[in-house]
């Protein structure tokens, strides 16, 4: 029996052990819930983004704006509600609004994620590619980052990575059975374009137009656009229109002008054509994506030029393999991205489970002995694993160094970002802060260490794996429970704002020259901008940066001012710290010399 016979074999046998699928999905959903769910709710907003999606869901908790819920009463959101609606439906189902309902939607839906992506691996290939898809995929840095974290780009990805999966389920059953005049059922066509519609209440337009990019290579690629009427795309695109369609139109009446450019032109057509020129931000060079992939899916993506070696061996053989729609799927959305001026590192999020399905197929094909080794594969192959055991070795030896009373961080400093080197110094002396952490930590890190060696030295890549898995887990343990916490503590604005509520009580606050996401979901209140015709008659406090003060200080004016209270965090950039001061109802302060749109454009960003 030749290995094409083999592997049929062994995959009808899989399919038939319903018991062992069930069993890995069980792992796997328990797995995702150790590295995404537990002790979600105990880091506090620290980051610009995180409170800024906190503060629209506060709107629709309490004052029940389902619609177009404005941030503090008078700022338009910058993405569709879809995600805040899930972080409201948490609350409400929980009884209470917290970092934990809220940063909820993205973590189950990173776990939803995975088991699709395994469940996908399991039907194309086995029970094992599955599964490594599924640990590849959860143990990638970016995706658990996205899991972890309160904003809209794992709603997105989810519903997005679900659509992909969809029309790629109707186009293998349809041409596995080409009957004459049989059609995609519409039932499987309409939850193909209901999926469509949820992605775009994710984060707009994209959301549709991707998927829609995507499937368009494919059907050119295989030469069979006539595939589209299979799509029941009237009665889809009714359907898309009512999910999608009426929310947008129900906002551009609430919202109007304002709306249509902020949600529609900028987020959109500025941020992929001009985003330098519109303010739009994040605008990097057109290789941005080649190094943050890398990084995104380390140490995954060490294994990333044997993957390319072994594809392009195989590549007459791409369409059995099932690689083809994957393929193109992950690079229509790369070259895409990459051509955008406007780029971050989460962008490129929905071609994870592709990349990671994969892996999973060539890592069940070299476990079972299935790929030829020739010497330069073998060779890669290594190169690869001897990688992955350099970076560990050099991370247990920078903890070690840091116990001993060195500082190794210093030496990485030069590499770093202005903002990352900033964030170096509170991380000395962590080690000795967190010896039972770190000793844990060691251990398991150590223990991956072993596996990985003992697999490449005999060649065992189920140990490989393993070790590898071992290794991504106690990280993203560490940076969950001691690294996150540590760097929170010194940033957030939740104890300070904690204090302000209760020193201000029922009199007025205002924001004086300033703004931040997090101070004013933490507020538990609306915050207005301050105005002099708007002050009260009575005594009243307002919220500066430390920097602000100092103006005053030069205009002469601090001396008639009392500072109340002073946050220790420094706030989502870690340089300045806010200040609650209380004005005398005698006193009329300077009117607000800046532009506001401007500042809140820049918290949005």
């Amino acid at each position: 029996m030749n290995r094409r016979s083999v592997r049929a074999v062994r995959t009808v046998e899989e399919k038939l052990l319903p018991s062992r699928v069930l069993f890995f999905g069980v792992f796997l959903g328990l797995f995702c819930g150790l590295i995404f769910i537990w002790g979600l709710g105990d880091i506090p907003f620290y980051t610009k983004g995180q409170p800024r999606e906190a503060t629209v869901v506060w709107e629709i908790y309490h004052n029940g704006d389902w619609v177009l819920p404005l941030r503090n009463g008078h700022i338009i959101p910058s993405k569709p509600p879809l995600f805040h609606w899930l972080g409201t439906s948490a609350a409400l189902a929980l009884g209470q609004l917290s970092e934990f309902s809220i940063r909820f939607p993205s973590a189950l839906l990173a776990l939803l994620g995975v088991l699709l992506t395994y469940r996908v691996g399991v039907v194309l290939w086995g029970v094992e590619a599955g599964l490594v898809a599924g640990l590849t995929l959860a143990t990638s840095f970016e995706w658990v980052r996205a899991a972890t974290t309160a904003r809209v780009d794992m709603t997105l990805t989810f519903f997005m990575v679900a659509a992909f999966f969809s029309f790629w389920s109707m186009y293998r059953k349809q041409r596995a059975c080409p009957e004459p005049g049989r059609r995609v059922g519409w039932l499987e066509a309409l939850g193909f374009s209901c999926l469509l519609g949820l992605a775009t209440l994710a984060k707009g337009p994209i959301g549709a137009a991707l998927p829609g990019l995507v499937i368009g290579v494919f059907l050119c690629v295989k030469r069979d656009l006539l595939f589209v009427r299979h799509l029941h795309l009237a009665m889809g695109g009714l359907l898309f229109l009512l999910i999608a369609g009426s929310w947008y139109a129900l906002a551009l009446w609430q919202g109007g002008e304002e709306f249509f450019y902020k949600q529609i032109m900028k987020e959109n057509i500025d941020r992929f054509l001009w985003s330098g020129s519109a303010g739009a931000g994040h605008v990097h060079p057109f290789y941005y994506f080649i190094p943050n992939l890398f990084l995104g899916m380390a140490p995954w993506s060490f294994f990333f030029p044997p993957l390319f070696y072994f594809l392009y061996q195989c590549r007459q053989d791409w369409t059995e393999k099932n690689f083809t729609y994957l393929i193109v799927w992950i690079v229509t959305i790369f070259v895409f991205y990459s051509i955008s001026s406007s780029k971050r590192t989460v962008y490129i999020l929905p071609i994870y489970p592709a990349i990671a399905l994969l892996l999973g197929a060539w890592w069940q094909e070299l476990r079972r002995g299935e790929i030829d080794l020739p010497p330069g594969f073998l060779a890669l192959l290594k190169a690869a694993g001897a990688v992955c055991c350099g970076v560990i070795g050099l991370a247990m030896l920078g903890v070690i160094a840091q116990a001993g009373g060195f500082d190794p961080l210093g030496l990485i400093r030069p590499f770093l970002h202005p903002k990352d080197q900033s964030n170096l110094p509170m991380f000395t002396g962590i080690v000795a802060d967190h010896p039972g952490a770190f000793a844990g930590w060691f251990l398991g890190v150590g223990g991956a260490l072993v596996l990985l060696v003992w697999g490449l030295r005999r060649q065992s890549w189920d140990r490989v794996f393993g070790g590898l898995v071992v290794f991504t887990t106690s990280i993203f343990l560490l940076i969950n429970h001691v690294i996150q916490p540590t760097l929170a503590a010194a940033r957030t604005f939740r104890p300070f704002m904690g204090r302000v509520v209760e020193r201000v009580g029922e009199q007025s606050l205002f924001f004086f020259r300033s703004f931040d996401s997090g101070a004013l979901y933490y507020s538990g209140r609306r915050i207005p901008f301050y105005f002099p015709p708007t002050t009260p008659k009575t005594s009243y406090f307002i919220l500066l940066w430390e920097e602000e003060w100092e103006r005053l200080q030069a205009d002469g004016l601090a001396d008639q001012l009392h500072i109340s209270d002073t946050s220790k965090g420094t706030g989502p950039k870690g340089n300045h710290r806010l200040h609650l001061v209380e004005v005398p109802a005698s006193l009329e302060l300077p009117p607000w010399e800046d532009d506001l749109k401007g500042l809140i454009r820049k918290d949005a960003m």
